[in-house]
């Protein structure tokens, strides 16, 4: 069986945020509220190299946001070894698609397959079981629908997240509003500014040696990844914002 489902293409979303994009359209639901915690800068220069230290800093409330504002659930099941993944997979995509932490490392669609091991996310949205393969969608990486082995996905004493869909319950005005409060709260909870700056700072001390390095791969280079990150989740605030502004809930700055 499989979900026939249209995969959301957009560059500036993260692999989890257009999975869920990808579900909420095959709802025929809105996605935009998941953004309102794309706001951030984690600088945690004491405890990684100069490029791994940065972070878009998420603050881990995308669940709670789609299912607040748009009605789908994200629920988490836990399974014990490859055996027991493949058999809830068999039980649950019936219901529902699902959610995979998979290595980039190990998706052959991806430009990271046997170079680099990248925390990812994919979407199972069906299966065949005469041929032994999942049928995946990644629209992170590729438009198109991919297959894997049955037996190469998953991993002991892992976790598979799967959807759930309930009625949209309205939501006042000052519900919406809160969520602009908690982003200028947690700006200041994080120490934006302050970690702004000390990156600011230490980017001018070392410019020479990590940009003018002639590197030819960019995921050689996880400064320029992170930045990339943090640049696109920019942008998906503004989405968020702007959806704001068609429910005329905030004024139009332009």
């Amino acid at each position: 069986m499989k979900h026939n489902i249209e995969p959301i293409i957009n560059q500036y979303f993260s692999c989890h945020q257009i999975l869920l994009a990808t579900y909420a359209s095959y709802q025929k639901r809105d996605y935009e509220m998941i953004f309102a915690e794309s706001w951030g800068f984690k600088y945690e220069k004491d405890d990684h190299n100069f490029g791994t230290s940065l972070h878009p800093g998420y603050q881990n409330r995308r669940k709670l946001l789609f299912e607040k504002f748009h009605g789908i659930k994200i629920k988490e099941v836990q399974y014990t070894n490859r055996k027991n993944l493949i058999d809830l997979i068999k039980s649950i995509l019936p219901y529902s698609p699902i959610i995979l932490y998979h290595n980039a490392y190990n998706c052959p669609w991806n430009i990271s397959y046997r170079r680099n091991r990248i925390d990812h996310y994919i979407l199972i949205n069906g299966i065949d079981e005469r041929i032994g393969c999942l049928y995946v969608l990644d629209p992170f990486s590729t438009k198109d629908e991919n297959t894997i082995d049955i037996n190469s996905v998953g991993q002991d004493n892992g976790s598979i997240y799967i959807f759930e869909t309930m009625q949209i319950n309205p939501l006042q005005t000052k519900e919406y509003h809160a969520e602009i409060t908690n982003t200028l709260n947690h700006m200041e909870n994080t120490k934006f500014f302050h970690n702004l700056s000390n990156f600011y700072d230490d980017f001018q001390d070392c410019f020479e040696e990590v940009v003018m390095s002639e590197y030819t791969d960019i995921y050689a280079i996880p400064l320029i990844l992170n930045l990339s990150r943090i640049s696109y989740q920019r942008h998906c605030y503004c989405i968020f914002l702007n959806k704001m502004v068609e429910k005329d809930l905030i004024d139009s700055l332009v």
